[in-house]
Order: structure tokens, then sequence, then C-alpha cells
């Protein structure tokens, strides 16, 4: 029987993940399901950069589907004697030590470098991404689009403010630039208005502005008196998507696919598509018509 961690019942320095705690339990399930270990070096219980690490980086929902959906997950606890020591030793990492994390096939070899002195969430996010491309296999849509939310969480999209005629079709038509990640509604002084979040490696804002000006739309030099409209991605709010947690990259896509009647699935993970399910039959809908807009982080229940 494998041995697994509880992430109800967990140290918190091992986030929501739920961990296989045997090596050769983990290398014979990488060999039945083809899929590379996260070996997991991590000191229980640890200092505060091994707690900051569990809560920031192995919490956030959508990462911890990622990791279990596509990994098979391995802790072993730097500061124990016994098994886990022997694992210390035979990757040759010291003991009591921060996170360190190997990316291994099922013989154990490291499939690319080891992920150390690096706490950031998109430090884990990139290594997750680089073992599978090594590997050749796909990136699932709503892991693609962690990573956005985890850019634009932690600063690294830009943001601007157009004047739309109308902020529900301005939300749509500006998420079809490829630069631009999320859209929101909102209000400036009486004007409809789209927030929108951008990757300047794609497009500059001289770019984007441009493009909104070909679309009817204008700049706006003021952005002190933004306010969020009450019912931002309004294709989404209308649909039964509303009832799920969702990310604002997720809200963006799903709120662009619906008017043109595409299928919005694509972009949820296996857990929200389950949920989807039974919302769509009325299931667990009671009190969560704006359930959309809250933070995933917070709102999504283990």
């Amino acid at each position: 029987m494998l041995v697994l961690t509880n992430p109800k019942d967990q140290n918190i320095e091992l986030g929501k993940v739920t961990w296989l705690r045997d090596y050769k339990d983990a290398l014979d399930q990488s060999g039945l399901t083809q899929k590379p270990v996260l070996l997991f070096f991590q000191e229980i219980p640890g200092c505060s950069t091994c707690v900051n690490y569990g809560r920031d980086v192995l919490s956030h929902p959508l990462m911890v589907e990622f990791i279990e959906n596509e990994f098979v997950p391995l802790a072993i606890y730097n500061n124990r004697p016994g098994a886990d020591q022997d694992i210390l030793n035979l990757y040759q990492e010291p003991s009591w030590n921060n996170p360190v994390a190997h990316f291994v096939n099922e013989n154990g070899q490291d499939i690319i470098p080891k992920l150390a002195n690096n706490y950031h969430p998109l430090g884990m996010y990139n290594k997750l991404v680089e073992t599978l491309t090594a590997l050749g296999k796909p990136i699932p849509k709503y892991a693609q689009l962690l990573g956005d939310d985890l850019k634009m969480q932690y600063g690294y999209y830009k943001q601007t403010i157009y004047e739309t005629p109308c902020f529900w079709s301005g939300e749509t038509t500006l998420m079809q630039h490829p630069a631009i990640k999320y859209t929101e509604a909102g209000w400036i002084n009486g004007l409809e208005v789209v927030k929108v979040f951008y990757d300047e490696s794609i497009a500059s804002v001289a770019e984007l502005d441009s493009y909104a000006a070909q679309e009817g739309f204008f700049v706006i030099g003021n952005h002190q008196e933004y306010k969020i409209d009450k019912r931002p991605q309004y294709y989404l709010s209308k649909s039964p998507y509303k009832y799920l947690p969702l990310s604002k990259a997720q809200r963006a896509r799903i709120n662009l696919a619906i008017p043109y009647r595409r299928n919005p699935n694509g972009y949820l993970s296996p857990k929200q598509a389950g949920i989807f399910s039974e919302v769509s039959k009325g299931i667990g809908v009671a009190g969560k018509s704006k359930q959309y807009l809250e933070d995933v982080e917070t709102s999504w229940g283990f």
C-alpha cells in the first residue's frame, strides 16, 4: 500500500499537495504512469523559509493540481534519520536545508537541473514546465494559464486602461490581442473602461494603444479613479461558470469563449471540470452566484 501524506492534516511546509513518502514507490509509480517524479526535499517542521514555501508555492490550488496530475510527488524530509537520510545521501543533498526539488525519471535520474535557492512560485512553475517540455509532454491549458496568473500576481505583466463605448464588448475585443492576458470592466468618472494586463515581451503599450484605437477605443490618462464594475466578465457572469472558483486568467479566457460559442471547458482543470459538471445540473450553487470573482487561492476549499 502506498504511503501518502494528507493535505488536510499535514505540516504547512508541504503545502496542499498529496505526497508519496517512499522513494521506491515513487519510482514504481513513475514507471507505471510514465510521469516524472517531483522529488521534494523539505525540512519538517521547518524554518520560516520552509513554511513560506509551503504556503506561497505549494498551496495554490492550480499549482497543486498541476503537480498531482502531471507528476509523481515525493516528499523527503531533510531533517529525519533513516530512509529519508538515505535519499539525501543518494542525491548528495545536505541535511537541515531550505527547500530543494529534483525532477527525475523512473530510474531516479535528473531530467533537468534541480531547483535550489529559489523560493518564488514562478521558480517551481517554470521547472515543472521545463521538465514536461524536456520529455515532450504537453502543458495542460489550465497550467499554461497558471503561469499568466503568477506573472500578474507578482508584477511581471504591465497594466493599462482603455475607454470603450461598451465595456462588455470591450473586454472581448481587447482579449483577442495576443499580448493581453486579463481584462476587467470598470468605471472612471462615469466612463465605461476596461483594465488590461499585458505581456510587454509580446507588445508594447504603444502597440496596444494603436490596436485599441483601431477598434474604436480611447487611451485614458488618469487611472486613479478606476473602480471595478460589479459584474466584470459579463458573459461569464451570465453562465454556469460563475459558480466556479476561477483564476483571473481563466475568467478572461472563458469570458471570451462564451460569446464566440467556443467550449470553455478546455480552460478548466480536472477538478474544476468536475465542479462544473455538478453546478451545470444545479448542484451546490446556492449562494455562489459570484464565486468566480473571489480569489481562487482562498475561495477553493480543499
